[in-house]
């Protein structure tokens, strides 16, 4: 059983609601245990708020494109943007004493936190998150 789904957001930090949902249709159809859903949840929300404020600037012309490909083992996940796309290996280390009190830059490292599998592509524009989900 292979399964797709997907969704295109506006860039609006309120498009961020839909996320739940879709997380949540992804969690249903895999039948995952409730830390995996969180871990998908939370690593989903990083990339997609990214995408809205680092990648579109929320310019209100541009998407935020989320496709979620499901399978009883895994559950894989592109999120792509239309910005200028970012180099990811310049992203300085949220752990780092001079930035643990930053309010921002701990997007990507939640990511590959959350995520077993993360993957930056075409310059940064488009993120691929991979989750075993098999028990």
């Amino acid at each position: 059983m292979k399964k797709v789904l997907s969704l295109t957001l506006t860039s609006d930090l309120e498009e961020l609601e839909k996320v739940d949902a879709f997380v949540k249709s992804i969690t249903d159809a895999v039948s995952c245990s409730a830390d995996t859903g969180h871990r998908i949840m939370l690593a989903l929300t990083e990339a997609v708020t990214n995408a809205i404020l680092h990648g579109n600037r929320q310019h209100p012309d541009k998407h935020v494109e989320i496709k979620a490909v499901l399978t009883p083992e895994r559950v894989d996940i592109t999120i792509r943007d239309e910005g200028a796309g970012f180099d990811p290996d310049s992203i300085p280390n949220p752990l780092d004493e001079q930035n643990l009190l930053k309010s921002s830059g701990r997007g990507v490292w939640l990511m590959r936190e959350f995520a077993d599998e993360v993957s930056f592509r075409d310059r940064g524009r488009k993120v691929e998150l991979g989750f075993n989900v098999a028990s």
